[in-house]
């Protein structure tokens, strides 16, 4: 065995002596994963305290109001009861970089929103729309998921690697597979966040057609903004799509328009 093929082995005894099956309420599947919920809260945490020396943490009394009192009532209804979830709002540090409206969760519970999504939130309706899309994420493990699909792929790679069977064109052609792979697990978790999102709005008492007027209303924002450079990879699905799936969430049936702007 060569050097290069080691972490393969380190990879491969990780994977079968911590992996352990359980049930995923979110997904209704029983999965194998080799991070338990204590390792993923750890993680969360660690990576956490990196976030959040990289961004500002705003600490408006106003907007972690409303933010603690809508995030309370989506946590007190996901599916996961294992974990405590967090709701923390932040920007960029630097002002020549611009804060985009976004938000993102951490493995065990971890939610951030950027305060300019703020700007195109109207309601506590199109908030609880963001913080349930964003805990359907943890309730399913995604990450968790990624972060273990990711190392089998870096270990095949070294493998490949490592017989130097491949040349530079072969090898280009396996990391955009394997890039290719990821992007639509990342493609397919959107969309079951936003399942499990309007179910958390539903259960919580909010009304899960705010979601679609918000979805609306970021679509609009993110195609007036200027052109940005062309990628191979779409991290998430259409907006279409997940307007679509929204409104048959909350309304039971789909409109002509969610047919025609298929691509929008």
């Amino acid at each position: 065995m060569n050097a290069r093929q080691f972490p393969l082995l380190l990879s491969a005894i990780l994977l079968a002596g911590c992996a352990t099956s359980s049930y995923n309420v979110a997904t209704e599947k029983q999965e194998t994963l080799f991070i338990n919920t204590e390792r993923e809260i750890a993680l969360g945490e660690s990576v956490a305290k990196q976030v959040e020396k990289e961004l500002t943490v705003i600490r408006d009394p106003k907007l972690l109001q409303q933010l603690d009192r809508v995030g309370a009532q989506i946590a007190a209804v996901a599916d996961r009861k294992d974990l405590s979830y967090r709701f923390t709002i932040v920007e960029m540090k630097e002002k020549e970089e611009e804060d985009e409206p976004n938000a993102f969760a951490l493995p065990g519970g971890p939610v951030y929103v950027t305060k300019s999504i703020f700007k195109l939130i109207h309601s506590d309706d199109e908030l609880a729309a963001v913080l349930a899309h964003e805990v359907g994420h943890v309730v399913a493990k995604h990450t968790v998921k990624r972060i273990q699909g990711a190392i089998g792929l870096q270990a095949l790679q070294i493998l490949v690697a490592g017989t130097r069977a491949a040349d530079a064109r072969t090898q280009q052609g396996l990391d955009l597979s394997f890039a290719s792979l990821l992007t639509e697990y990342s493609q397919q978790d959107e969309l079951q966040a936003d399942h499990l999102g309007a179910r958390y709005m539903k259960l919580a008492g909010y009304n899960p057609g705010a979601a679609i007027a918000f979805m609306e209303r970021l679509r609009d924002y993110t195609f007036k903004q200027p052109m940005r450079r062309y990628s191979y990879f779409r991290t998430h699905p259409y907006f279409a799509d997940r307007i679509r799936l929204l409104r048959q969430q909350s309304e039971g049936r789909i409109t002509f328009d969610d047919y025609i702007n298929a691509k929008r």
